[in-house]
């Protein structure tokens, strides 16, 4: 984005988010380190916040000062990571619908039903160099992957109005849709979609526009939406995550032991939201039902439909097919607990 364009943009959302120019400008050009998430500040029901509190808690007992927005008071995806990218803003939770043209691994990775378990997604971040190799995909655009931050249950469908086992079930509803991704996935199962972005979706859901969207069963409850939601359908389609980036330019400003007191922060992130995860793991259909929102457990076969669909996704114009089988590689070698 050109200067003159994100100085524009910058004064607008200023008024957007209830800031002033003044308190805009106050905001950049001091040493907190800001903390950039869509989601609420909230220890008991979300993972980013509590990935976020441990590293904030490490930066401050080391002599970081640390602010925290939540709820995209800083702006939507697009808006925060256009801040990480000049350095306004140190620390980002976005998605990958937002950096995925830029990492062709990333974008790999969007693919449903390749992860089974959290178990797998550890051993493939930790024991192959997936975020090494993401983060100097991004390098160019002056951003670095921190962590993939998990935010509850495995991903599946939410849905008003009418239950849903199979395809030929979810061809009655409208999907909420916003990515590339989520257009091929559109395609691939044969399905209408709307595109909505998630600060609309609860309206969009009152209003009828759209009837479903996929996510953790946590998100539901998180945001308030029991009241326009009737089930959610257990997909298993794949970790729900969240990716945590960091501005390069604040990185390069850093000292060796301002550094290493970062390596320590995220080490203390990593731990607190991978413990809270599974806990939530164990109370999330408790949490959901109590909410009106029915359970639906799939069978193998049922399940398999969905599975199979997805094989007809093609590539991406984002995908570069050797990083793709790279990326698949990693999953088989990470898909059994190593001997």
């Amino acid at each position: 984005m050109k200067r003159r364009s994100f100085l524009k943009h910058a004064a607008s959302l200023a008024v957007v988010s209830g800031f002033s120019a003044t308190g805009l400008k106050a905001l950049t050009i001091d040493n907190d380190v800001k903390f950039g998430f869509s989601s609420p500040a909230s220890l008991e029901n979300n993972g980013v916040y509590v990935w976020l509190d441990a590293c904030a808690q490490v930066l401050r007992e080391n002599g970081f000062g640390t602010r925290m927005y939540p709820n995209s008071g800083l702006g939507g995806e697009m808006e925060r990571l256009y801040q990480t990218q000049l350095g306004l803003m140190e620390l980002n939770v976005t998605s990958g619908d937002s950096i995925g043209r830029w990492s062709p691994l990333l974008y790999a990775g969007a693919r449903p039903f390749l992860i089974e378990t959290y178990e797998h997604m550890d051993r493939l971040l930790t024991e192959t160099p997936y975020l090494k190799a993401m983060s100097e995909e991004l390098a160019p655009h002056d951003i670095e992957i921190v962590d993939i931050v998990y935010t509850g249950s495995m991903v599946g469908l939410f849905t008003r109005g009418l239950p849903v086992r199979t395809l030929a079930d979810l061809r009655n509803l409208r999907l909420r849709v916003l990515s590339a991704a989520d257009m091929d996935l559109l395609h691939a199962w044969d399905v209408r979609g709307v595109q909505v972005a998630w600060e609309e979706v609860a309206q969009a859901l009152q209003t009828g526009m759209v009837d479903a969207y996929l996510n953790p069963p946590n998100i539901a409850p998180m945001y308030g939406h029991g009241a326009v939601l009737d089930y959610f359908t257990d997909l298993g389609m794949g970790p729900a995550v969240r990716i945590l980036i960091v501005s390069k330019k604040w990185l390069n400003s850093l000292s060796s032991e301002q550094l290493a007191v970062f390596k320590q922060a995220k080490t203390a992130g990593r731990k607190a939201n991978r413990a809270w995860n599974k806990n939530a793991i164990k109370r999330d259909r408790e949490r959901l039902e109590k909410t009106g929102i029915q359970w639906i457990s799939l069978t193998h076969a049922e399940r398999d439909e969905w599975v199979e669909a997805c094989r007809k996704i093609p590539p991406n114009r984002w995908e570069v097919q050797e990083k793709t089988v790279q990326y698949l590689e990693w999953v088989q070698q990470t898909s059994e607990v190593p001997s």
